[in-house]
């Protein structure tokens, strides 16, 4: 396999679910690369922190997905914290970082010369390329909005970021749509492919009510894993304003070619070396990281010092979450995956548990399909839920877990986690605190 073939193993895998059997990976890699997406935005419209979280947030996530992003804006001035990106400057960091992503696959600062598969405009920013759809993007502090091109006004939020992201994602999910249609032909049923795949025309994507606490004091945490979603979820936290905290990662692997089309954090010259350290090196000097690079075994935290009292968990392995829930951490956020479907839940005393949530193992020994923006809203949810539940709000209990389809954004399933009155998990905990 080729080295772009190795880093889009897992979204070919993904795209294969909903295809006939057989279909040559060149097709899948060609549908990818061939379509051309241009993100428009100009200087009133960029001249925020959010809107560029929004602008680089989308670039990163099609590049991920092999796109062929063309940059139309200006250069401005970078505002606050973008890792991955090095530099000062907006299209040219993005230049840079566009070299070592995937494997033949780089930005362009130039327009396209033919018709763009897709136009995304960022707020109310004028657009003279040509493309077969145009879509516009904007956001508040805590929603992102996806509709028409000529009817999202000036780009509404400043400095808060997670509604921007959102709606980067969102634009991102809108390209691979592009994608999968010059593939209908080779669908295994196409009215489901044409449901799943159809264009989000308009959406208003709420990550939490609007008057959530923006504070970005994070106190001590522990990340388990240093995977894709505690990578996206890092990514978001790395880019609130005045970010602080004390987090250890916990992870004991190395980066390889596969992990590219989804780690948000991860440069391909990164590859082979650990990722706890990667992510140790890349995050702003506001959030001190400790990376231990073991595989994460029951009492390990505590055995290494403090157990902190907020755990994030990313990983695929659920009894690994049930240990991790047996240790009881005052506040637990999961971020999952399967599919096309990304899944966070939040978990305190009181309420249903890890086990609750999972009751059963799934063991998996092959490669898990997943694409970057699956992974990146699990992460963004998780994120969301930690900060949240950092700044003392009390989250609604009907919103303990969520699960979203970012194919169909429209559709957000919300609700409590039943606690269940055979779970070992809540078993234990209840006779340690007894």
């Amino acid at each position: 396999m080729s080295p772009l073939g190795t880093a889009l193993d897992r979204t070919m895998r993904l795209m294969r679910d909903d295809l006939i059997a057989d279909v040559e990976d060149s097709t899948l890699i060609s549908a990818l690369t061939g379509t051309d997406v241009v993100l428009v935005g100009d200087l009133p419209n960029l001249s925020s922190h959010a809107a560029q979280c929004a602008y680089i947030t989308a670039a990163l996530l099609m590049a991920r997905s092999g796109h062929t992003v063309y940059l139309v804006a200006p250069d401005v001035p970078l505002l606050g914290s973008q890792p991955p990106l090095t530099g000062k400057r907006l299209v040219s960091a993005l230049m840079e970082i566009g070299s070592d992503l995937l494997p033949c696959v780089e930005f362009s600062a130039d327009m396209p010369r033919g018709n763009a598969g897709l136009a995304v405009i960022f707020g109310d920013s004028p657009s003279k390329c040509r493309a077969r759809r145009a879509i516009g993007v904007n956001a508040g502090a805590w929603h992102a909005r996806l509709g028409r091109a000529n009817q999202m006004g000036r780009w509404a939020e400043d400095a808060w970021p997670c509604g921007a992201m959102a709606a980067g994602a969102l634009a991102s999910v809108e390209a691979l749509k592009v994608a999968m249609s010059g593939l209908r032909h080779l669908a295994k049923d196409a009215v489901l492919f044409d449901e799943l795949f159809a264009f989000t025309d308009c959406v208003n994507l709420e990550l939490a009510p609007p008057d959530s606490p923006p504070l970005a004091d994070l106190g001590a945490f522990d990340c388990v894993s240093g995977g894709a979603i505690i990578n996206a979820t890092l990514y978001v936290l790395s880019r609130l304003p005045g970010v602080s905290g004390r987090a250890r990662i916990v992870e004991p692997e190395v980066g390889d070619l596969s992990n590219l089309n989804r780690y948000s954090l991860m440069r391909r010259s990164a590859v082979g070396q650990l990722k706890a350290q990667v992510l140790q090196h890349l995050l702003p000097p506001g959030l001190e990281v400790q990376a231990i690079e073991k595989r994460y075994e029951g009492a390990l935290l505590s055995e290494l010092g403090a157990f902190s009292p907020r755990v994030l968990v990313g990983v695929d392995d659920i009894p690994t979450r049930w240990k991790v829930q047996e240790q009881g951490p005052r506040w637990l956020g999961i971020g999952a995956t399967t599919h096309w479907a990304a899944m966070a839940s939040y978990h305190e005393r009181g309420l249903g548990c890890a086990r609750c949530l999972h009751p059963r193992d799934d063991p998996a020994t092959a490669p898990i399909p997943t694409i970057a923006f699956v992974s990146f809203f699990a992460g963004l949810k998780l994120a969301s839920y930690f900060v949240r539940a950092s700044a003392g709000e009390r989250i609604r209990m009907t919103e303990q877990y969520m699960y979203l389809s970012p194919l169909r954004p429209e559709y957000i399933w919300r609700s409590p986690v039943a606690v269940r009155h055979d779970c070992l998990v809540c078993q234990n905990t209840a006779i340690k605190a007894a």
